[in-house]
């Protein structure tokens, strides 16, 4: 892979086309991949509408991305993604760090973000779950796996075993090094750096965040100081793996954002 560019697993549509709904952009979280939003995308793809999900700088077939860590490193990567693709506008869709960097993209170049989506987002406040995170990042195996990434949800929340299984078998030495160095850089002081709220809600672009009220991860707290122009969604008994955990609810977040946009 050219180490400038974001490997992306793609469904539902061309490259371009006269017609062309407008694209959505899957941004996971903090030591995701791209496959963890495949239920979503084949709900939402169709050959009307392209979806898209990107492997992050430092994570999957991104390991190698120059400078990754810093999520406004991953915000440019993204847009510089888009125009290798000749793409314009996009709904973007993002989880935890994924929200972060969405939220940034809607800042940095509002103009190419037509909806954001952003389930239980990062950067919203200083409190995270960095501990949660950790035991996730230095699981091995899948019991232990499975174990920790449970810990991710509501209480008595047990992620799908196939789930697990992917997420084991996709890991390796170097690819577990490389997310050390990244929560070393967003986590080290137990603590998260906080976005400019009020600034991404100034540029205008339609927000919808979505948080489930279990959340151990980025607190629940935290929507309710979210900025009067933000829509937000609290989804009762849910954690922080909302796209596992509530697909459905997700699902009709998203589209629901959509249309408000697209009937316009």
């Amino acid at each position: 892979m050219d180490d400038q560019r974001l490997f992306a697993i793609e469904q539902g549509g061309a490259e371009s086309g006269e017609g062309a709904a407008t694209p959505i952009v899957f941004l996971h979280g903090f030591d995701g991949r791209a496959e963890i939003w495949a239920p979503l995308q084949d709900a939402l793809a169709s050959p009307q509408r392209r979806t898209i999900a990107f492997d992050l700088p430092g994570h999957g077939r991104s390991r190698d991305y120059p400078g990754f860590g810093p999520p406004k490193i991953a915000a440019r990567a993204v847009i510089t993604e888009l125009d290798a693709r000749g793409i314009g506008a996009v709904h973007i869709v993002g989880h935890s760090m994924g929200g972060a960097i969405a939220s940034l993209i809607g800042l940095f170049a509002p103009e190419r973000v037509a909806s954001l989506t952003l389930l239980a987002p990062g950067g919203f406040g200083k409190e995270i779950g960095a501990e949660r995170i950790r035991a996730v990042m230095d699981a091995e195996g899948t019991d232990a796996l499975g174990t920790a990434l449970g810990g991710m949800g509501a209480p008595g929340w047990v992620p799908d075993s196939d789930t697990v299984a992917a997420i084991a078998a996709a890991r390796n030495p170097a690819g577990r090094a490389a997310i050390r160095q990244i929560f070393d850089h967003l986590f080290s002081t137990g603590e998260q750096g906080v976005l400019p709220l009020d600034a991404i809600a100034a540029t205008g672009r339609p927000v919808h965040v979505i948080w489930g009220t279990e959340d151990r991860v980025t607190p629940t707290a935290q929507a309710s100081s979210v900025p009067a122009e933000f829509t937000v969604t609290l989804l009762d008994g849910f954690g922080h793996m909302l796209m596992i955990e509530a697909p459905e609810a997700c699902l009709a977040a998203i589209r629901a954002n959509m249309e408000e946009v697209e009937k316009r």
